[in-house]
C-alpha cells in the first residue's frame, strides 16, 4: 500500500510507504505511525496533532506493525529493504535517544511483511522477498 503522506525536506522528496495506527485504548488517544523510503520512521499523535516521536533506520521501510492496535503502546517492529526489523520497546523512552530498540537481520533479502499473531502479541512472523517466513518470539 503506497499511501499519500509526502514529506519534504529541502529539495528531496520522501515517499510514505506504509502507515499503520495503533494506541488505541480509549477514545482520545490515537496515534500513527508512517514509513518512509528514506528510512524514516515518524509517530504523529493524532489529539494534539504534533509528532510524538521520529527516528532514521537508513533504509526503506517496507512494514510496520503495534502489536496491538486498541492497548496502551507497548511494541512496535519496523522491517527494511535491507533485510533488517527493528522491534521497538515503546514502553521505554529515554528523552534524547528515544524508545529502546533491538535490531536483527530478518531474511537474506527486503523483509516485505510484519505481522504480529492476534492471539498472543509476543510472535510475530516476516515475509522475505526470497519467498522464505520467520517466525519470531
Amino acid at each position: 500500500m503506497l499511501a499519500v503522506l509526502i514529506g519534504c525536506c529541502s529539495n528531496w522528496i520522501f515517499v510514505c510507504c506504509v502507515v499503520v495506527a495503533g494506541d488505541s485504548y480509549s477514545d482520545a488517544e490515537r496515534c500513527v505511525c508512517a514509513g518512509y523510503d528514506n528510512g524514516d520512521i515518524k509517530m504523529l499523535d493524532l489529539r494534539t496533532m504534533s509528532i510524538r516521536w521520529e527516528e532514521n533506520v537508513k533504509n526503506g521501510v517496507c512494514s510496520l506493525e503495534f502489536d496491538r492496535k486498541d492497548i496502551n503502546m507497548n511494541k512496535l517492529v519496523a522491517s527494511t529493504l535491507e533485510s533488517n526489523i527493528y522491534i521497538y520497546d515503546l514502553r521505554t523512552r529515554h528523552p534524547k535517544k528515544g524508545f529502546t530498540r533491538l535490531r536483527e537481520k530478518g531474511h537474506g533479502s527486503t523483509v516485505w511483511c510484519v505481522r504480529h499473531l492476534p492471539q498472543n502479541r509476543d510472535i510475530f512472523m516476516t515475509t522475505g522477498g526470497n519467498g522464505t517466513l520467520n517466525l519470531w518470539k
